[in-house]
């Protein structure tokens, strides 16, 4: 059930739509972006909503999911404004990915006990006041709670057995994490989520000015000290031995005890013990030489260093990781030899490169403003933001989010040659409303038009499912693809 037919089943008197009682999938894209849609019951007889089945109606006041139905796709209800709450039957077992995001005026809703994980983002942006959740969930993902400004409680099972800290950013209100005592998994003190035993660290709530590492941690978990929301400096203790956290930009000084064999600061910023990484850059300078060490940056390590217009990358570095820059004033940069390994997402905010003659692994053109790959068949990254853009006639793969957020791009040309397009190629080009794919297309990337808000058209130069995977994270979903042969 995923056409423009479907648009038939509303009653436009009342903004009601009926499922018919032989449907039994809820297809992607079925109802997104529906004028006057104001409530739905879907019953048991379906059991598949599909990613994106309702997403983008602003008029959608009321939901009712049945006994019977067990999943609910992503998205599915992403940025419905005016729902206010939902009820779901315990029958359901899985909720995806982003599935109530950006309902902005959400204010209740039940986890059926079945369920076992709550998704990437999948309540953020709502206004939940307090959560509890039933015994049986097992995993709390990133970002799940994340901008949740009213949350105020979280009661958390005896079954969780993994939180990613980061599933709390941006919380201000949440002082408190009520976790069973039966939990054999996790404990809550002095602000600070642990596992029991006390070697890892996920969550410190964001209010603390000095931020000390108690001496039982050996692992800093992923998010545990990304959306720290006021100025702090942290210490790091001596048997730290793992960092997977990015940190927000609120912490000004890394130091780290001498005797801790894995990690050091220099000048406050954060390296492994040899400096053949660097984790974070927390100086307040106009420009920076990266030491000559350095073969890894690792993620978000420059992000959000306003200040920072001038950087100099070292002769040996390998690999940049994604997000890097964003948040500098940072314009062009100069690539070494030696990198070998980036995507387009460590570029954001950079408006063009220059690539050593030398690297064996990547070519700039059109004055360093587009990357690609040595021999020129693969399209790793545009740094600008065009309104039009023609693939250059030697591509053969547009890699993953080559176009991410390219928010002004609204006409795209793709030639005959052109044979795979990657996970995530055009994320988020939300002004894109229609794509014409050559016939030489092979692949087709999971989520390749994920977050295309507004594309509707999807055009392929082939016969009907000679391209798998359909309809590629695309919101609307099978309605927006088009086959020509």
């Amino acid at each position: 059930m995923s056409s423009n037919r479907n648009l038939e089943l509303m009653d436009e008197a009342t903004g009601t739509i009926t499922i018919p009682q032989n449907v039994t999938k809820i297809g992607e894209g079925a109802f997104r972006d529906v004028s006057g849609l104001r409530s739905i019951v879907i019953p048991g007889t379906v059991k598949v909503i599909g990613d994106n089945a309702f997403s983008g109606n602003p008029t959608l006041e009321k939901v009712v999911i049945e006994e019977g139905v067990e999943k609910i796709g992503s998205a599915a209800f992403q940025s419905c404004s005016a729902l206010k709450s939902i009820k779901i039957a315990d029958s359901v077992s899985i909720i995806g990915e982003s599935c109530f995001r950006a309902c902005s005026s959400l204010v209740e809703i039940n986890i059926p006990s079945s369920t076992k994980e709550l998704a990437y983002r999948v309540l953020e942006s709502t206004k939940i006041s307090e959560i509890i959740l039933p015994e049986g969930v097992e995993k709390i993902q990133s970002s799940a709670f994340q901008t949740c400004t009213e949350l105020t409680r979280v009661v958390i099972p005896s079954t969780v057995n993994m939180i990613v800290g980061t599933a709390f950013n941006s919380t201000p209100k949440l002082k408190n994490l009520e976790i069973s005592p039966d939990n054999e998994n996790y404990s809550f003190s002095d602000s600070v989520l642990m596992s029991r035993d006390g070697k890892n660290l996920y969550y410190i709530l964001p209010n603390i000015s000095e931020i000390n590492i108690p001496e039982t941690v050996e692992n800093i978990k992923g998010g545990a000290l990304e959306a720290h929301s006021q100025q702090a400096v942290l210490n790091i203790s001596k048997n730290v031995k793992s960092i997977e956290t990015v940190f927000s930009r609120l912490i000004t000084r890394i130091n780290v005890v001498d005797d801790n064999p894995y990690f050091k600061s220099a000048d406050g910023n954060l390296y492994n013990k040899d400096m053949t990484i660097i984790y974070r850059y927390t100086q307040n300078q106009t420009s920076f030489v990266i030491p000559n060490t350095v073969k890894r940056i690792m993620r978000q390590a420059f992000t959000n260093r306003y200040n920072l217009a001038q950087l100099t990358l070292p002769e040996n570095l390998e690999i940049i990781d994604d997000w890097v820059f964003s948040g500098t004033k940072i314009n062009r940069l100069d690539i070494p030899a030696k990198v070998k390994k980036f995507t387009a997402l460590c570029f954001i905010g950079i408006g063009s490169v220059t690539i050593s003659e030398q690297n064996d692994n990547y070519r700039a053109e059109q004055n360093g403003t587009v990357i690609l790959s040595k021999d020129g068949k693969v399209l790793v990254a545009l740094l600008q933001n065009l309104a039009e853009y023609n693939i250059p006639s030697s591509i053969e793969t547009i890699e993953s989010y080559a176009f991410y957020n390219k928010s002004n791009l609204k006409e795209i040309k793709i030639h005959e040659g052109v044979k795979v397009i990657k996970t995530s190629a055009f994320n988020y080009t939300n002004q894109l409303q229609k794509i014409q794919i050559p016939s030489t297309i092979e692949i087709i990337g999971a989520n390749a038009f994920f977050e295309c808000y507004n594309l509707k058209e999807i055009i392929i130069d082939k016969k009907e499912g000679e391209v798998q995977g359909a309809p590629w994270g695309c919101p609307y979903g099978l309605r927006a693809v088009f086959w020509n042969k």
